[in-house]
């Protein structure tokens, strides 16, 4: 059914200077680019039928044809990034098709999401509105004082790292990002779900994946490799 379709927004308007070698999103793994990987996990689903890339104009050529075979029978939306994450999803949100009532915001550079944790992040915002994949935070985290030292050990209890897709009623997260345009202040946005906390909505934490891992820098292509070849376990 349509109304229990997805649109995926994926905002690719970012430099990635901190890859520090071309686009890291065309990065080869295993014969596939890194973004080929990551939407292709998504136009495979049968609950998707959209795929929109924010991103910045001049790319929209490349990015078309270098996903033409992998998006297949999913319509592929290219919109113009913002100049902050926030403000390419937003654009990417309002991108979404009418009657596609679900919208799942996904990090480019995440090419091996496993299609569990899709599945269980797509069920909950079906029923809760909003939800967010997350693993529990097993590092010992220190807070830095201006100095250098440690100010304090911060206490992990209840603390998670979020993951993508982040997932959403289509309505809820405009509203929400309406709410957060009418704010004298736009505060610094560092993922979706943020949008719906601030326009005080509850948004459901459900199980990520410690193979969900973003590329980030180019210490991370050996793992994703690895993982991929299926000589590594995490």
């Amino acid at each position: 059914m349509t109304n229990e379709q997805f649109s995926v927004v994926f905002p690719a308007a970012g430099s990635g200077t901190r890859f520090g070698v071309g686009d890291k999103l065309l990065t080869d793994l295993d014969g596939r680019s890194v973004l080929q990987r990551s939407v292709g996990i998504f136009a495979q689903r049968h609950d998707v039928s959209q795929i929109v890339i924010a991103t910045a104009p001049d790319r929209f050529e490349c990015y078309r044809d270098h996903l033409a075979a992998t998006v297949g029978d999913k319509v592929l939306t290219l919109v113009a990034g913002g100049t902050e994450r926030w403000a390419s999803v937003y654009e990417g949100v309002k991108a979404v098709r009418p009657g596609i009532s679900f919208v799942a915001v996904h990090d480019a550079a995440r090419p091996l999401t496993p299609q569990s944790v899709i599945d269980t992040a797509f069920a909950a915002a079906r029923l809760y509105g909003a939800a967010v994949p997350c693993v529990a935070e097993p590092c010992t985290l220190k807070r830095m004082a201006p100095d250098g030292t440690v100010a304090a050990t911060v206490d992990r209890q209840g603390l998670h790292q979020a993951q993508t897709p982040q997932c959403f009623k289509v309505e809820l997260l405009r509203g929400a990002f309406e709410k957060l345009l009418a704010r004298d202040r736009v505060p610094v946005i560092t993922d979706d779900a943020q949008v719906c906390e601030l326009a005080g909505l509850p948004v459901h934490i459900t199980a990520g994946s410690s193979r969900n891992l973003k590329l980030t820098t180019t210490e991370e292509l050996p793992v994703l490799k690895a993982l991929l070849a299926g000589n590594v376990t995490l």
